[in-house]
């Protein structure tokens, strides 16, 4: 390496052969690791973006079964009503039939 004044308030500076080699190897192995860097950085965006895909389908999942819940649970008081009225028929029936074998008893 050899720095030199020229006219005044210039400097030049010249690098040797060693030197032009060690700073050739030096920007190639810079230029590698960063081109490292940005491919593994890359890779994990392409992951998380991927995951974030599973999760988006499984949130659409979970909410179409919320949906298929709501309206099962929506219909729960008609079924509470259906299921009163079917008993009060049920013993409708038990005290007809109850009749009918009594009168069937005194023939």
């Amino acid at each position: 390496m050899d720095i030199t004044r020229l006219d005044g308030d210039h400097m030049q500076f010249r690098l040797g052969p060693v030197e032009r080699w060690v700073i050739g190897v030096a920007s190639l192995l810079l230029m590698s690791l960063l081109g490292y860097i940005f491919h593994s950085f890359d890779a994990r965006l392409e992951t998380q973006a991927r995951t974030m895909q599973v999760v988006v389908t499984n949130q659409a999942v979970t909410n179409s079964q919320l949906s298929t819940l709501s309206a099962q649970l929506a219909d729960v008081p008609g079924l509470t009503q259906k299921l009163a009225e079917i008993k009060v028929q049920v013993d409708r029936n038990s005290s007809d039939i109850h009749e009918l074998q009594q009168v069937r008893k005194l023939r």
